[in-house]
């Protein structure tokens, strides 16, 4: 028997297909296979840091890293990545042809607005409800990311807060990707237009049934080409547990909403693909990777496409390794963001 969202789910999902314009693209009957997240169901100790990897943090919930499946962000089938390819080259031809001509650009860089939404089903913190200090000290974890003050390349992209919202609806609390409560929740929330973050913070389960899903992910967003037929289910939704500060091993440094706003400015996974898929996630500059293993918090040195040029991207942004390994974006990510900016975010970065 179908759950009471699987219907919504259908219908999500096939908007979704009939967006990128694709065929053969595969709709969610029911099935529990939610996809390649890794479960990380042995965190390392901390007498294995010497071989790269992250100790575990005594001081925060271990148990429920345990069950982890990070991200269940959409991204486009094959047919959506070659008209995205495509659109890409074609940007950046122009921009290339414009700074020789001397052109002067007309916008360099973008202040995102940010709205959190905290949906609470009660007062205290375990029921949902996150105080405004982390969530004020989130925007400044975004800024040091996108600026590269953690490292990397610089972005051009910066964050301001422009509201919190408190919502108490024990029924909108409890959400999953594609479910009607996320419909229903986002069409009554959400704010501004297609270069507004809005980022709704619940309590995420892996599948419309809560006792089917497979772990708990920490959270999933929709990508900018999605935005002109999904407008109003546009935005990030994060687990209120995944906040700066928060009570989880591995994911309580603000890196989580950094990794999910990634995926909002356009970026898909760096394992998109793996090895051997058609194709990757569209950056020249970052080097193919399996889907990250399970238990391996940050495995410096890994190669797990060793027929393929460059080691895994463990410190990318986008890839699934610890909050405290991820630190980067590379150039390539960073003018594929401006390119989704500019195309379906209207932020006209040129």
């Amino acid at each position: 028997m179908k759950g009471k969202h699987s219907s919504g789910k259908l219908l999500f999902t096939l908007v979704l297909c009939a967006l990128v314009g694709l065929h053969g693209c595969a709709v969610d009957s029911g099935s529990e296979d939610e996809g390649p997240y890794p479960d990380f169901e042995n965190p390392v100790s901390e007498s294995s840091a010497s071989t790269g990897t992250i100790g575990t943090v005594s001081s925060v919930d271990e148990s429920f890293s345990r069950t982890i499946a990070f991200c269940a962000t959409e991204e486009p089938s094959n047919d959506g990545l070659a008209n995205l390819s495509m659109l890409f080259a074609d940007f950046q031809a122009e921009r290339s042809a414009a700074r020789s001509a001397a052109v002067t650009l007309a916008r360099t860089s973008a202040t995102i607005p940010v709205y959190f939404h905290v949906i609470s089903k009660g007062p205290t913190e375990e029921e949902g409800e996150v105080p405004d200090a982390p969530l004020i000290e989130q925007i400044e974890v975004l800024n040091s990311a996108y600026s590269g003050e953690t490292g990397g390349v610089a972005t051009p992209f910066r964050f301001t807060l422009a509201g919190i919202n408190r919502v108490r609806n024990a029924d909108w609390h409890v959400m999953s990707p594609g479910s009607e409560t996320e419909m229903q929740a986002k069409q009554e929330l959400k704010q501004g237009a297609a270069d507004t973050l809005n980022v709704y913070l619940v309590d995420i389960q892996a599948s419309g049934e809560v006792s089917g899903g497979r772990g708990t992910i920490l959270g999933y967003t929709t990508l900018p080409v999605f935005y002109p037929l999904l407008a109003q289910y546009d935005g990030v939704v994060l687990h209120y547990k995944a906040i700066v500060g928060g009570p989880l091993a591995h994911y309580d440094t603000g890196h989580v909403l950094v990794h999910e706003v990634g995926h909002w400015l356009g970026l898909l996974h760096t394992f998109s693909g793996q090895c051997d898929g058609f194709f990757d996630d569209l950056i020249s500059d970052t080097p193919r990777e399996k889907t990250p293993e399970s238990g391996n918090y940050c495995p410096v040195d890994r190669d797990s496409c060793p027929d393929l040029d460059g080691e895994d991207p463990v410190h990318n942004h986008m890839t699934y390794t610890a909050d405290e390994c991820r630190s980067e974006f590379t150039a390539g990510q960073v003018d594929f963001m401006v390119f989704n900016a500019s195309i379906f975010r209207s932020m006209q970065l040129y």
